[in-house]
């Protein structure tokens, strides 16, 4: 496509410098993706390294280039023949060039993207489990993994840059996916990643304290967060809709913005004075049972259903109530969305359960690794009463440092007894981070050990586990790795507390 056409079809690109009538290939800010045909884009955060990446780009005969109206005195930059600058963010630009570019593939999917703090990946594998059984052909996008129908593709990001994205947006329309499910993280929304999809659908789960270490202030995440509704705004797609859960944190600052952005798009609320809601929860070890509530449209009546679904704990009613309403609102036959959360396949690392093998007490895998996140992970497996209650968690490197003390009172509160060890403690000394979250707890409290070494406090949160007595192991979930210093070994949750579990029924 020439760079003229793109300017056409995108205004917030005018050429600064070169030639309009120059036929564009695609779009990267990844220097090993790029051809001579490609438009180079300045990677976001990286301007040290700005002077090594210009001259890659060049020496592999790159002729144009994108950019703000700040990066247009970068030293280098004036020696490419086309110099396009973009009106107001680059990333956004970025993103609406590279869905262009790869035939705009989101409008031929029926894209549904989940915001929020805690609940994204769960929120994501519930729907493609319900369109799936359902017999709709499904991708996922997310922390986890991607997903094209039965193909497993890793990922680095929760939400993968704008060019990688649209592409395998496009392989997605190329294998027949119909629906598409995806993680959309306050990253990827600032950064631009998301600007130019065409969405279906939109939801909110939650927002708490998280982070702060990219943001700096909760305002600027909740900008972030409610981009996905300004994206859905502009979508040209009929009958999109958005769900915002409404009584959870950060519910009511995420309504207000709304309500002052006036948009157009159909916005349904999930609480108590929602359009959607849930109620009369009960909690086992074998499933969970509650009610789901349904407003009718155009008739002064609500439907309440009775369900059950096989997954654990009050966050998993949350999120499973959600998908169902977000399934209804995708146009999927209601009483088939009831039928196939009965039975749903657990999410790696999210209150995954791991039972002893005489099933006389478990352990919890979660992901929780938030202050709100490890709350609620611990007042679920609180409500299924057992008799001991065991957390074992730390907090990651070279992030947001504030929540460190707040989860360490909240372990306190809720557990019989606390294991601080390593997550990820990147370049941070190990010890001078669990120092951090022992400063969170109460003057006097000695209910807890610190263990460095994740492997070992895993092995002696096993063996201090009486009968029917729960272990939690949070703050990794899915991740298979552990990285100290700069350095990812392989780890794996899962794996480690199974061999625990075999050691202490050798042993005892």
């Amino acid at each position: 496509m020439k760079i003229a056409e793109i300017i056409k079809r995108i205004p917030e690109i005018k050429v600064r410098k070169g030639d309009a009538f120059l036929d564009i290939n695609y779009i990267w800010a990844d220097t090993r993706k790029l051809s001579p045909n490609d438009i180079f884009v300045l990677p976001e955060g990286q301007a040290e390294n700005y002077p090594k990446f210009i001259e890659s780009a060049k020496n592999l005969g790159v002729h144009s280039i994108l950019v703000s109206s700040s990066q247009l005195k970068i030293p280098g930059i004036e020696g490419f023949t086309n110099i396009l600058e973009a009106e107001g963010y680059v990333g956004d630009v970025h993103g609406k060039i590279a869905s262009l570019l790869s035939g705009n593939p989101s409008k031929k999917l029926k894209l549904v993207g989940i915001t929020g703090t805690n609940g994204k990946t769960s929120l994501t594998f519930i729907l493609f489990h319900i369109a799936s059984t359902l017999g709709k052909k499904c991708g996922l996008i997310g922390t986890v993994h991607i997903r094209i129908l039965d193909k497993i593709l890793e990922t680095g990001y929760t939400t993968p840059d704008s060019s990688s994205l649209n592409l395998i947006l496009k392989d997605m329309v190329d294998a027949g996916v119909e629906y598409v499910f995806i993680e959309m993280s306050s990253h990827g929304l600032k950064l631009g990643r998301t600007s130019g999809l065409e969405l279906q659908g939109a939801a909110f789960t939650n927002l708490t304290q998280d982070h702060l270490d990219f943001h700096s202030t909760m305002e600027d995440y909740l900008d972030s967060k409610f981009k996905l509704f300004q994206i859905l705004e502009s979508s040209s797609l009929t009958n999109k809709f958005g769900i915002v859960a409404s009584d959870v944190p950060g519910g009511d600052l995420m309504i207000t913005k709304l309500i002052a952005a006036e948009l157009k798009s159909p916005i349904y609320l999930m609480g108590n004075s929602g359009e959607f809601n849930y109620s009369h929860t009960k909690l086992s070890l074998t499933g969970s049972e509650f009610r789901l509530h349904r407003k009718e449209k155009d008739v002064p009546f609500i439907e309440v259903r009775k369900v059950k679904t096989n997954l654990l704990g009050n966050f998993n009613i949350f999120n499973v109530s959600l998908a169902a309403f977000i399934s209804f609102e995708l146009g999927l036959p209601w009483e088939n969305i009831l039928h196939s959360i009965e039975s749903i396949p657990t999410v790696p690392g999210r209150f995954q359960v791991i039972p002893s093998s005489d099933n006389s007490r478990i352990a919890v895998i979660d992901y929780a690794h938030t202050p709100d996140a490890l709350e609620n992970i611990l007042k679920s497996c609180k409500e299924i009463l057992p008799k001991q209650l065991i957390c074992l968690f730390g907090c990651g490197g070279d992030r947001d440092r504030t929540k460190r003390p707040m989860m360490a009172r909240i372990a306190e509160e809720y557990s019989d007894f606390v294991i601080l060890t390593s997550d990820n403690p990147r370049t941070e000394d190990p010890k001078s981070i669990l120092g951090e979250v022992e400063s969170g707890f109460s003057r006097g409290f000695r209910r807890y050990e610190t263990v460095v070494d994740r492997r070992s406090a895993i092995e002696q949160g096993i063996s201090m586990l009486e009968k029917d007595g729960i272990l939690v192991v949070a703050g990794k979930g899915h991740e298979t790795y552990q990285i100290i210093g700069k350095t990812k070994t392989d780890f794996n949750d899962y794996e480690e507390v199974k061999k625990a579990f075999q050691n202490w029924e050798k042993d005892r």
